[in-house]
């Protein structure tokens, strides 16, 4: 049998009821908050890579225009 609150037992939402599901929501929203900054690491990843290409091309064509 699974656990039951006094509050559910007797058919009220108790302090505790409000303190677990409160602490659920903020497990819920830190879990989203890490996948959004791995989401944004990622993509910060992807813009550096980029930024050091154009570096390199663009040493390339200085050195091409020599």
């Amino acid at each position: 049998m699974a656990f039951q609150s006094i509050g559910q037992r007797l058919g009220f939402v108790s302090a505790g009821d409000e303190y677990r599901a409160l602490e659920r929501k903020v497990r819920r929203m830190e879990s989203a908050s890490k996948a959004k900054d791995a989401e944004i690491a990622e993509k910060d990843n992807a813009l550096a890579e980029k930024d050091r290409r154009i570096a390199e091309l663009e040493a390339k064509l200085a050195e091409m225009q020599k």
